[in-house]
């Protein structure tokens, strides 16, 4: 039986009158953010859209690139372009899917036929997708 690890994570958001407002980050990052461009926000700024699929995208990098590791395939190189289709549900704008499409090299060596493992590894490894109320799904590329 696996030891719960707590944890907690804390952003703080400050916004006066205006956009761009700013969020603060426990890790010590602190970036500006509005809404959409679409939808009457700044352009050049994070959006949440964009932060909540750079999550998605974020995560499985950091967890793939431990997963294959132990795996015996050693990355070197990871390029993911992360795509959030949204679609109206039950009334409600949501996020259905993310597809990742990561472009990967790997050392020379590297067991790549465990690549699929890897990648469903991660999948059920990743806090953040897993934390997400949808379909993933990643279309690798090995360059």
């Amino acid at each position: 039986m696996g030891i719960a690890v707590e944890m907690n994570f804390e952003t703080t958001v400050v916004w006066t009158e205006k956009f761009p407002g700013r969020l603060h980050c426990q890790n010590g990052q602190a970036i500006d953010y509005s809404p959409p461009v679409e939808l009457q926000g700044m352009f050049g700024t994070l959006t949440p859209e964009d932060a909540f699929v750079g999550a998605a995208n974020m995560c499985y990098q950091i967890v793939f690139e431990y997963v294959s590791k132990d795996l015996g395939m050693k990355l070197i190189e990871y390029k993911c372009r992360g795509v959030g289709d949204l679609e109206v549900v039950e009334g409600v704008k949501k996020f259905v899917k993310i597809t990742l499409y990561p472009e990967m090299k790997f050392a020379p060596g590297s067991k790549t036929s465990n690549l699929e493992k890897a990648i469903s590894t991660t999948k059920r490894k990743c806090l953040v997708t897993n934390s997400m109320d949808l379909v993933l799904e990643v279309v690798p590329k090995v360059l």
